[in-house]
């Protein structure tokens, strides 16, 4: 009967971190259809490119809904990348963040990111590469060195009417605490199965 009592314990436990893991939702994200646009320091009103429906950016990203109000915000985000780059996680040298987010399902995901990387020192091949990602006004990248004639160049995917999204859910990834309570689930069970064995 104890050995009953101590089933039931852990597998309501283990149901608990089950259910709670499930506030956890994931979603992969394609904004796809841009018109390129580069400039630099030489020319800085650049050029416009034609709109090419091909280009795509992917990404991924998970959050919990904390106070329950249908969307996603900021504060509730647990993981972000693009292009299976974390822009919350980076390492030396490169610096990144996710300064805005918002997401409501059914309508459009809204976020500005970046990601920064600096080499050297100035007047000794120093160069800094910088990506932002802004939904709604463009994707750029910006090179900068301490060699180039033409100074900092830049190149953007600018957003159009015509920028067409795309977003699915995924499921979420336990956490290790989802693991354990099930791992202590099934030896429960594998004790009561023996202690059984052993009364017969």
């Amino acid at each position: 009967m104890k050995m009953v009592k101590k089933l039931m314990c852990g597998l309501a436990l283990m149901g608990c971190a089950m259910s709670s893991q499930a506030a956890v939702q994931g979603f992969d994200w394609t904004f796809s259809g841009f018109t390129p646009h580069w400039s630099s320091e030489m020319t800085p009103w650049g050029e416009d490119g034609d709109f090419d429906p091909s280009t795509t950016f992917t990404g991924r990203f998970f959050a919990e809904d904390l106070d329950k109000n249908g969307s996603f915000s900021l504060s509730e985000v647990t993981s972000f990348s693009i292009g299976g780059q974390s822009k919350l996680d980076c390492k030396a040298p490169e610096r990144c963040g996710l300064t805005t987010f918002s997401y409501t399902p059914g309508s459009v995901l809204n976020f500005d990111a970046f990601d920064t990387s600096e080499y050297g020192q100035w007047g000794s091949g120093w160069s800094r590469y910088t990506n932002s990602y802004r939904t709604g006004s463009e994707f750029y990248s910006v090179t900068e060195n301490d060699w180039s004639m033409s100074g900092a160049r830049s190149y953007s995917y600018v957003f159009k009417p015509e920028t067409k999204f795309a977003i699915s859910a995924i499921s979420a990834v336990p956490e290790p605490q989802t693991w354990l309570m099930m791992g202590a689930g099934i030896a429960l069970l594998g004790a009561a199965k023996r202690r059984r064995s052993r009364k017969a």
